[in-house]
């Protein structure tokens, strides 16, 4: 083993909870890559006369109001969720971290406003930010990344500006 492997290693065995996240977002991963795969039924396809039914062995979830199995549709929506997450937070990192290196750089005036602006952010809770951005723009995609991304900038310029 190298020196890098074993500190991982190391670091895997000093703290348990870390291998169970790390063991977790890779579970969450390869579902959102075989989801629609590996799925036991079709997430769209209705069942009515099964609606509503409890989690069984023939649905691990359970059924929701119209008969879909929702142990499939968690599977399948893996994927988009995990496409908004990651695409939110590139977002937000690179202009987050480019207008807070560019004040931390300039400093002066530019770097008051942005300051101000990223506390006015701050204030308000972000997931009712988010929220009312969503309904203000429509209820899509792309609008759940802008408004998800934009509640997440203040965090990178904060950080990098204070480098």
């Amino acid at each position: 083993m190298t020196s890098a492997t074993l500190r991982h290693t190391v670091g895997f065995a000093r703290n348990p909870l870390t291998a169970v996240a790390a063991t977790g977002v890779f579970l969450f991963v390869l579902v959102a890559i075989f989801g629609p795969w590996i799925v036991p039924y079709d997430p769209i396809a209705s069942d009515v006369p099964q609606a509503l039914m409890p989690p069984n062995a023939a649905h691990w979830a359970g059924t929701d109001q119209l008969g879909r199995d929702v142990f499939s549709r968690l599977l399948v929506a893996a994927r988009l969720d995990l496409a908004i997450a990651v695409s939110a937070v590139g977002i937000s990192f690179a202009i987050g971290a480019v207008i807070g290196a560019v004040c931390g750089y300039a400093g002066g005036r530019l770097d008051r406003i942005v300051g101000r602006f990223v506390d006015v952010l701050m204030a308000f809770p972000l997931f009712v930010l988010a929220m009312a951005m969503v309904a203000a723009l429509g209820n899509r995609v792309e609008n759940i990344v802008v408004a998800t991304a934009i509640i997440n900038l203040p965090f990178y310029i904060r950080f990098a500006r204070a480098e």
